[in-house]
């Protein structure tokens, strides 16, 4: 799986994503640490307030379907990403 997304260039190898692109475009990529596939984005906020993280992006469609961006309590950014079926 290959495709473009903002200015950059996503491959799926496996189990995992692959982002490719200048500095500039990988800049706002470069704090999460993992992407983790959800079966619903729907309830993620909710469970965020509820045990003190944010959403700091999202949800937004993206080629794949949606995605979101959040910080969990202790700091760590992750990427959550609901597949279109």
């Amino acid at each position: 799986m290959r495709f473009p997304y903002a200015d950059v260039e996503l491959a799926g190898i496996g189990g995992f994503l692959v982002v490719a692109g200048t500095e500039e475009a990988l800049a706002p990529f470069r704090d999460v640490r993992s992407t983790v596939l959800v079966d619903d984005l729907d309830g993620l906020g909710d469970l965020l307030d509820a045990h003190g993280g944010e959403i700091l992006s999202g949800p937004h469609q993206v080629p794949t379907g949606r995605n979101a961006t959040v910080r969990h309590p202790g700091g760590i950014v992750f990427e959550y990403v609901e597949h279109a079926v």
